[in-house]
C-alpha cells in the first residue's frame, strides 16, 4: 500500500480523519501577534499572520537589519531612508512625514529629497507604502515609484512633472510592490527625463487603487 502523509505537516498517516478535519475549520482562535486583536479560523491564520501588520519583519532596505512591524515601517523607513541631497544635508534639513490619499495627487519636493516616503491616508489598517525617488543617468533623470511592504492590493500612479521651461510631462504606470529595495535604478516602468529638458519645479504623483 502506497504510503500516505498528512496535507499539513507531511509526516506519514494511516488516513485522514476528515471529520477532526471539519472540527478544526470550524475552530477560531486569536492572531499569535502581540497587539492584534483579530480573530481568524484555524485555516485562516497562516495568509492572516503574512499580512497582519503587527507581524514582525526586516526592514526592506538593503544594508538594514532593522525588524518591526509593518505599522511602525513608515515612521522607520521616513526617519532612516529618505535620501537627502547634499546641499539638504549639508545644512541639516529634516524629513516632513507625507502623506496620501488615492485618486488626489500629491506634490514632493525631489529636487531637494532624492527619495521621498508616503503613507497612504485611511481610516481602516495601516494604509500602504509608497516610495517616489529619482536617479541621475548620463542621458538623464529617471523617475519611479514602487509599494512596500505586505499587501495583495494592486495599484496605478500617474507622475506628473513641472519643468522650469513652463512644460509638463506626464507617466503612467503600475504600482509594483517590492519585498527589497535594492537603492538600484529601475530596469522598467520608471519616467526618463532628458538632460535637456531639466531642472524642473516641482512632481506630483497620483495613486490609484485598482477595483476588481
Amino acid at each position: 500500500m502506497k504510503n500516505k502523509k498528512c496535507a499539513t505537516c507531511s509526516l506519514p498517516t494511516l488516513s485522514r480523519n476528515r471529520a477532526m478535519e471539519r472540527v478544526l475549520e470550524l475552530l477560531r482562535v486569536p492572531c499569535p501577534n502581540a497587539g492584534c486583536s483579530k480573530i481568524v479560523s484555524c485555516s485562516e491564520t497562516l495568509a492572516h499572520v503574512n499580512h497582519c501588520p503587527f507581524t514582525q519583519r526586516t526592514c526592506p532596505f538593503s544594508s538594514c537589519d532593522f525588524t518591526c512591524s509593518f505599522k511602525d515601517l513608515y515612521k522607520h523607513s521616513a526617519a532612516k531612508h529618505s535620501i537627502a541631497a547634499p546641499r539638504a544635508a549639508k545644512f541639516g534639513l529634516s524629513f516632513s512625514l507625507s502623506m496620501f490619499k488615492c485618486g488626489t495627487l500629491v506634490c514632493t519636493h525631489l529636487s531637494t529629497y532624492k527619495r521621498i516616503i508616503l503613507k497612504e491616508q485611511t481610516t481602516e489598517g495601516e494604509g500602504e507604502i509608497v516610495v517616489v525617488e529619482w536617479f541621475d543617468m548620463p542621458d538623464g533623470r529617471i523617475f519611479y515609484a514602487y509599494c512596500i511592504g505586505p499587501g495583495a492590493d494592486k495599484f496605478s500612479y500617474q507622475l506628473k512633472l513641472s519643468l522650469a521651461s513652463g512644460d509638463h510631462l506626464s507617466f503612467n504606470s503600475n504600482l509594483q510592490r517590492v519585498r527589497e529595495v535594492s537603492n538600484e535604478p529601475p530596469c522598467s516602468r520608471y519616467m526618463l527625463v532628458p538632460s535637456c529638458m531639466l531642472p524642473y519645479r516641482k512632481c506630483g504623483i497620483c495613486i490609484k487603487r485598482e477595483t476588481h
